[in-house]
C-alpha cells in the first residue's frame, strides 16, 4: 500500500513538471487546447492551431463562431492519400487548402458553412489548412506554393 501511495505521488508529480515544463519551452496552446503552429504558405503566415488526434482531427472549427484573419487550423492526417472533409457543425466560410510534400496541392475556395456534402483533396495530402473564406484569393496562394510551418 506504501509504495502504490509514493508511485502515486511520484507519477503526479512527474506529470506536472512534464506540464510545466511543455508551458516553458515555449509551446503556446490556443484557447482549445491545440498548440500554435506558424504556417507560411507562398508570401503569407498564419497563426494556426495544429490538430493530430482523432477526436481533434474529427472536431476541427465545428461550432467556433468566428475565425479571424490570419488564423487557421493545421491537420496533421495520418496518411498521405486523398482526404475527405465535410462542413458538420461549421459556422463560418472556409477555404480549405490541400498540402502535399511542402507544397499547396490544390484549394477548395469559399466554401459556405451549409454545404451539405464531402471536400475531397484534388490529389493525395497529408495536411490540410483550413482560413477564413476568401484567404486564399485575397492573398494569391495558388497551387504549388511553397507551405513550411515552425
Amino acid at each position: 500500500m506504501r509504495i502504490n501511495r509514493h508511485l502515486s505521488a511520484w507519477v503526479s508529480a512527474g506529470l506536472l513538471l512534464a506540464a510545466l515544463a511543455g508551458q516553458a519551452g515555449g509551446q503556446e496552446v490556443s484557447e482549445h487546447g491545440n498548440p500554435w503552429v506558424r504556417v507560411t504558405v507562398g508570401k503569407v503566415t498564419v497563426q494556426a492551431e495544429a490538430v493530430r488526434t482523432p477526436e481533434r482531427l474529427f472536431l476541427g472549427l465545428s461550432y467556433r463562431t468566428g475565425l479571424p484573419e490570419g488564423r487557421g487550423m493545421l491537420f496533421f492526417m495520418p496518411n498521405q492519400e486523398v482526404q475527405n472533409f465535410c462542413m458538420r457543425g461549421m459556422r463560418l466560410p472556409l477555404d480549405l487548402i490541400w498540402i502535399s510534400a511542402g507544397r499547396v496541392a490544390g484549394i477548395t475556395r469559399n466554401v459556405p458553412p451549409t454545404f451539405p456534402g464531402d471536400l475531397t483533396s484534388p490529389a493525395p495530402v497529408n495536411q490540410v489548412l483550413e482560413v477564413p473564406g476568401g484567404f486564399a484569393d485575397r492573398h494569391g496562394i495558388k497551387a504549388g506554393d511553397p507551405v513550411r510551418w515552425q
